[in-house]
């Protein structure tokens, strides 16, 4: 992984030279001291991650989740069908296992939105977006649980709504901490599989591929990513450099 990163970095610092705002970019990021040293401190935290992104079966937030949650795998209904099924179809699941649902969520956004849609709250939108939905989903199969083993529904208000301190919710908290990890594993992932062989020339070549995700042909989603996880990972190496103190003590 560190041998990967670090010839990912030697091969695309070198586009810097046209002196383009986008070159600029891309060396400010791939030349900062934390991001010369990410693949080994990505190498270093990755037991960690995992561990803190697998749960049991029945712990809180548990999930089924998809694996490869990326937009080609992803079929929405045409114009012609969405009359008779309005719901997104998903394909391939030989990844799927017992996992956070905001990984498929970290992965997805990453695959298929661009960092300027992300910016000024518009990460935190889709997020949010997304965590809504996941509520509603829950709360309404509750309900219906409810029914069906009580037959009865005094617990529900006079608009079928569940009582508020009745109601499953996500914490927003606990949520990102999730979603943040996941990003830090994805990088892992992409870092050892798809970028030990990458250059600008391949991401040129597949720019305009439909089935090639974002991160491994648009250099702006990548640096984007990078500059992100860079972030994320700094937040987590504090917490574990923490909680080791904690357990020594």
């Amino acid at each position: 992984l560190v041998e990967s990163w670090d010839g990912f970095r030697a091969r695309f610092a070198t586009i810097g030279g046209g002196g383009g705002e986008g070159d600029v970019v891309v060396v400010d990021i791939l030349e900062k001291e934390s991001v010369v040293r990410l693949g080994r401190r990505v190498y270093d935290m990755a037991e960690y991650v995992s561990k803190e992104l697998t749960p049991e079966a029945g712990d809180e937030y548990a999930t089924m989740v998809h694996g490869d949650y990326k937009a080609m795998n992803v079929f929405l209904p045409s114009e012609s069908t969405r009359e008779g099924n309005k719901d997104a179809i998903m394909i391939d699941f030989s990844c799927a296992g017992i996992g956070y649902g905001m990984s498929d969520v970290g992965m997805h956004i990453v695959h298929a939105v661009l960092p300027r849609d992300l910016d000024n709250g518009g990460e935190e939108r889709l997020v949010e977006g997304y965590l809504v939905a996941l509520e509603n989903a829950v709360n309404r199969r509750r309900r219906r649980r409810r029914r069906r083993s009580k037959r009865i529904d005094d617990d529900y208000d006079g608009e079928g709504k569940e009582e508020e301190e009745e109601r499953w919710t996500y914490p927003r908290e606990v949520a990102m901490r999730h979603y943040r990890l996941a990003c830090v594993d994805y990088l892992r992932f992409i870092m050892g599989r798809f970028w030990r062989s990458a250059t600008p020339e391949s991401f040129e070549k597949k720019s305009e591929s439909k089935n090639t995700t974002l991160i491994n042909r648009n250099l702006e989603v990548a640096m984007a990513f990078i500059a992100k996880v860079d972030r994320y990972l700094e937040v987590f190496e504090k917490e574990k450099r923490e909680r080791e103190m904690m357990m020594m003590h």
